[in-house]
């Protein structure tokens, strides 16, 4: 899908230029979207049903868009705001997504992101699957 809203969307309807390797933009996608499968593992060993899982992902997924620097600049944000965004993945996420897309950064560029998003990502994943093994085990 994100191949195709590359295609349609971007170069299709807003006719953006791509300068980046999209090779690295899919991998760092790969690795976002572990990022947020470990964090969906973590919130479905937290909760007790559906119901409550459904409320848990609004309840951290807002905030994340809200701190991902998406709506808001970082830079127009409070100081302790911007310490916050260290732990939205999206915020990594898009700031990889636009260094390589827009701008034709490589992974020399944007190693800090990947880091970013490769730390949260095994902290969430780590975290759901010990809780995992811990109740069935």
């Amino acid at each position: 899908m994100m191949g195709l809203s590359l295609s349609l969307v971007l170069e299709g309807i807003f006719d953006v230029p791509l300068k980046g390797s999209l090779l690295l933009f899919f991998a760092v996608t790969a690795l976002y979207v572990f990022t947020t499968a470990g964090l969906g593992l973590l919130i479905a060993t937290v909760t007790r049903n559906m119901a409550q899982a459904g409320m848990m992902i609004v309840l951290i997924l807002a905030p994340m868009m809200f701190l991902s620097g998406a709506w808001t600049p970082p830079e127009a944000m409070p100081a302790w705001m911007n310490t916050l965004m260290m732990i939205s993945p999206l915020h990594y996420f898009i700031d990889a997504g636009y260094g390589i897309l827009l701008k034709g950064a490589g992974i020399e560029l944007i190693w800090e992101s990947l880091l970013g998003i490769f730390v949260l990502g095994s902290v969430y994943f780590g975290l759901g699957l010990w809780r995992f093994r811990r109740q069935f085990g």
